[in-house]
């Protein structure tokens, strides 16, 4: 096929291709009904899909086999015939590659410990095929198999492949007599134009210092903030001022002429840090920008003592970028749209029992199945007690989990919150019969050292949040194919319940423990819009369906208003 037919190949051509190929019946049943598989999960006609391996694997890489039923191997399986299928219609990189290796290349991997010699198989068997030895390799050389696992190859994730290729390769360059003196560039996937303060001067660093100092009230400054600054804030705000410093040296400003927070708040200063965070928003405000027009304002006030004209300068510009959002993000309300779906909704709360039902028929032994309980344990708290990412990862079973009688509370006090509001759940049975079977059954497969954490970590305190928010997300796509993560927990048992309850917001205020009823609706009156529109379209329907004539031109209705009556006429009605 010419290059322009392969770019018109649907996955329709592509079945017609596998019929007319020189293959078994059995290797045709199979690569057909893998295809057909394919094309069914995609939810779309084999005509309007395209047979590209590179438009196909980002696809594939959204669904989620187990949540539809499939098991890992009959995935790989599609998988793997959906790519030798492909291979009917453009060349392809095989999935595994097993070509022998040149002697010089398996002398060199002969000298590698056995993950960096398996990171670099597959590339040195590809480079064999081709014939190139390890002192005739260069740059292009290297690129061109990027650019196959890339392209021409349906495996996951890719991009990862390549980049501990890059890793190793250049590790190995730098470590290993007679390695390949060829360097790969590694990519990095954004930008970073955040610069550390050591490129600025010294008194930047000490006046940032001293500013944060200030917010968090360890000063006992007369003009400190009124409710010391958190840990997570103080960083959050070293952060903005590193963001701004480092604007204006990308606005062309000297970084040596940055020599005080004052500096980044002057008139000119603030509009070139947002004219630069603006240039890369496509010119568009945004939440985090206006956020930045905001911070910096206080500190003109607070911090710089700006005058009373300077200020109203700047509030000019941060008004005129204010993002005018309130309440939910657009991405978290389209993440929600799901959970309109009851059986959506059924599968999701489900997802702690059946998740422990996978484990408890796993014959692995319990320290590889030890993470799964972890997650089933964790998801059934976030499911009833809807709690932030940093508050699950630190629960303590002897400060956080607190016995009253025969019934056990999740604890959290002011100070441990980041709004300061206490928390205090009790936890329903269910909930607690899982947590009981996660603690005594796989828990002490996870602990390195003695310890109180619930979730524990790599040493003798809890997992770090980061990553424990990052194996949640992973697991709940893994089982129900939903994009969610633990901070979309809240929002989404806000929904379920407002769903089931419109209008009762102040429940949903005291189980998130917002401060004010004002934060409770702006966030979620749009969650609730489509079911109040249904309870609303349904007192439609029926008083529409009481005063409509039935077949006998009789009003359908129980009540017989207006029957017997006469006309001026004197003929009943």
């Amino acid at each position: 096929m010419t290059a322009a037919e392969v770019s018109r190949t649907s996955l329709a051509d592509l079945i017609a291709l596998i019929e007319r190929a020189n293959l078994s019946p059995t290797q045709q049943r199979d690569q057909i009904s893998a295809v057909r598989t394919l094309v069914r999960l995609l939810g779309a006609e084999p005509q309007d899909i395209p047979a590209d391996p590179t438009w196909l694997r980002r696809r594939m890489e959204t669904i989620s086999p187990e949540a539809l039923g499939l098991s890992k191997g009959r995935w790989a399986n599609i998988r793997s015939l959906v790519g030798k299928a492909l291979s009917l219609a453009r060349p392809m990189q095989p999935g595994r590659q097993i070509a022998p290796l040149l002697p010089e290349w398996e002398n060199l991997l002969s000298s590698l410990d056995r993950n960096r010699a398996t990171r670099l198989l597959a590339l040195a068997r590809h480079l064999s095929v081709k014939g190139i030895s390890p002192a005739d390799i260069n740059l292009p050389d290297l690129e061109d198999y990027r650019d196959a696992i890339l392209n021409d190859r349906l495996r996951a994730k890719p991009e990862k492949t390549w980049d501990s290729i890059v890793w190793t390769w250049n590790a190995c360059r730098r470590e290993v007599a007679g390695w390949p003196d060829v360097e790969i560039p590694r990519e990095i996937g954004r930008e970073v134009y955040v610069k550390p303060l050591s490129d600025f001067p010294s008194s930047l660093k000490a006046d940032i210092e001293g500013f944060l100092l200030r917010l968090s009230g360890a000063d006992l400054s007369e003009d400190g903030p009124n409710r010391p600054a958190r840990p997570a804030t103080l960083k959050t705000r070293e952060y903005q001022l590193r963001v701004a410093a480092s604007a204006l040296v990308h606005k062309g400003v000297d970084p040596l002429a940055i020599r005080s927070v004052a500096d980044l708040v002057t008139l000119d200063s603030f509009k070139l840090i947002l004219r630069f965070l603006l240039d890369r928003h496509d010119g568009k405000t945004s939440p985090q920008i206006s956020q930045m027009a905001t911070f910096l304002k206080g500190v003109a006030r607070h911090w710089a003592k700006a005058d009373d004209m300077a200020l109203l300068q700047l509030q000019k510009i941060a008004s005129r970028l204010s993002a005018g959002t309130r309440g939910m993000t657009a991405k978290n309300r389209e993440r929600l749209r799901p959970f309109d779906d009851p059986q959506t909704v059924a599968a999701f709360l489900g997802l702690p029992e059946r998740i422990r039902r996978e484990v408890e028929k796993d014959p692995r032994p319990g320290k590889l199945k030890a993470i799964d309980a972890q997650m089933a344990a964790a998801i059934a708290i976030l499911q009833v007690t809807p709690i932030r990412l940093g508050n699950l990862a630190a629960i303590d079973m002897r400060k956080n989990l607190i016995a009253r009688g025969k019934r056990v509370y999740l604890v959290f006090a002011e100070g441990d919150t980041k709004n300061r509001e206490p928390i205090d759940f009790e936890l329903p049975p269910t909930t607690l019969n899982l947590v009981a079977w996660y603690i005594r059954e796989y828990r002490p497969h996870l602990m390195r050292q003695p310890n109180d954490a619930l979730f524990p970590g790599e040493g003798n305190g809890p997992k770090s949040a980061y990553g424990f928010g990052a194996q949640i997300k992973a697991a709940v796509f893994r089982f129900t194919g939903l994009a969610v993560n633990v901070h979309l927990f809240r929002h989404a048992g806000a929904k379920m319940f407002l769903d089931r309850r419109p209008g009762q917001y102040e429940v949903v205020r005291q189980v998130l423990r917002h401060r004010s009823i004002q934060t409770t609706t702006s966030f979620y009156a749009g969650a609730e819009t489509r079911s109040a529109g249904q309870h609303f379209a349904e007192v439609i329907d029926k008083l529409r369906a009481a005063h409509e004539p039935d077949t006998t031109g009789r009003r359908r209705g129980g009540s017989g208003a207006g029957r017997g009556k006469t006309n001026p006429k004197g003929n009943r009605s």
